[in-house]
């Protein structure tokens, strides 16, 4: 049951995500997680990260402001929370509930990243765009 929710959850955000408009950003092309965060994350978190993707209105909790990171982590990007968090392995409001899924899952059951080791070089990839869309402090 749960796999079938991770599932469906993904396709959502795989169609909304196709709505989204060939202008966006530069910096979405900046690193290959810049593709999976247009692809995944942008429906909830938008274009800029910001948490107001298309979708976020909808959700029970409103998405993190991804650019907000670094300044709540005294000037450092936390890098290692944020793999974990997309990963899964660190409990996260929203994370593998109703309103977003496992990424870690969801990729290692892709096509694109099959193996632990792809699964882990696509998160990093997200990890690294994520640190470039950081407000400046």
């Amino acid at each position: 049951m749960a796999a079938r929710r991770v599932f469906l959850t993904a396709a959502l955000i795989g169609l909304v995500a196709v709505a989204i408009r060939a202008d966006d950003p530069p910096l979405i092309q900046t690193f290959g997680g810049g593709n999976d965060f247009r692809v995944y994350c942008s429906s909830c978190h938008g274009t800029s990260g910001k948490g107001d993707g298309p979708i976020a209105s909808s959700l029970k909790r409103r998405p993190a402001d991804l650019t907000q990171l670094t300044k709540q982590n005294d000037g450092t990007f936390p890098a290692d929370r944020v793999f974990k968090s997309i990963d899964g392995r660190v409990p996260v409001p929203g994370h593998g509930g109703p309103d977003m899924p496992v990424w870690g899952d969801v990729f290692a059951a892709s096509r694109e990243s099959q193996g632990a080791e792809n699964v882990k070089a696509r998160i990093e990839s997200l990890v690294k765009y994520l640190a470039t869309i950081q407000e400046k402090l």
